[in-house]
């Protein structure tokens, strides 16, 4: 090994042993290395900050700067029901496991306007191009609303999400940060889904997942009546709004 026979056998002989155990006592409310530099000088340790450094980066008790997201601020926009189709669709995620547990996320579009379940999007992952490319799908087949709305989850931040919503003149209402009863149409069906859906099934596989979803979805639309809807179906009270423009 080409090495000297002492330097094999060299052992270190540094003691670190109270500088750990004042570490580990400044350090019991997870404070970082300068405070904990700070409650050593206060009770009198005289190492200075470069041996205490090394031995906390030793004992890997540093800690990673987390960056504080910066939102704009989000104004209150009322929470009004459209008199029309296609105005304002209301989209949000709503997660949960298979039984191996893996987690799957679930993207659910609504229409404010008829409650109508315009998709239902399930993958293991679902990041902000994924989320546009379900929108171009749904929006080939149903027309494009004027309005989204949405919480500040990363997927809705993202800048490939508002640039495509601002290239295809979509406006999005986003509900300020920890006030989930701004979207709360689509936070009932949320709840109406899991209750339906995911609280009453262990599912083995995704395919599983959108098996049942899609039949719920269809049952939803067609066959379930809403008393927000006049005892209406979704895809009847679409109708009826419909006929309404029309005769206007």
């Amino acid at each position: 090994m080409e090495i000297h026979r002492s330097y094999f056998y060299y052992t270190e002989k540094k003691d670190d042993t109270e500088v750990e155990e004042a570490i580990r006592a400044a350090a019991e409310f997870g404070d970082g290395f300068w405070k904990i530099y700070s409650r050593l000088r206060r009770e009198g340790k005289g190492w200075n900050h470069k041996k205490v450094y090394r031995v906390y980066k030793a004992m890997h008790y540093e800690k990673r700067s987390r960056l504080k997201k910066r939102l704009p601020a989000r104004v209150k926009n009322p929470l009004v029901m459209p008199e029309e189709p296609n105005v304002t669709w209301s989209i949000d995620f709503i997660s949960d496991r298979i039984e191996c547990g893996r987690q799957f996320r679930v993207l659910n579009i609504i229409d404010d306007a008829c409650k109508i379940a315009v998709a239902q999007e399930i993958s293991m992952s679902m990041p902000a191009k994924r989320v546009i490319k379900v929108l171009e799908k749904i929006i080939w087949l149903n027309g494009k609303p004027k309005n989204i709305r949405c919480d500040n989850g990363p997927e809705f931040i993202a800048q490939v999400f508002k640039d495509w919503c601002k290239g295809n003149e979509i406006n999005i209402i986003y509900i300020q940060p920890g006030k989930p009863t701004q979207n709360g149409y689509i936070e009932r069906f949320n709840g109406s889904y899991r209750r339906a859906v995911l609280d009453r099934y262990i599912f083995r596989n995704i395919s599983e997942v959108r098996e049942l979803t899609e039949a719920w979805r269809k049952d939803y639309n067609e066959e379930r009546p809403h008393e927000a809807l006049d005892n209406m179906t979704p895809f009847e009270y679409r109708e009826e709004l419909i006929k309404r423009k029309e005769a206007v």
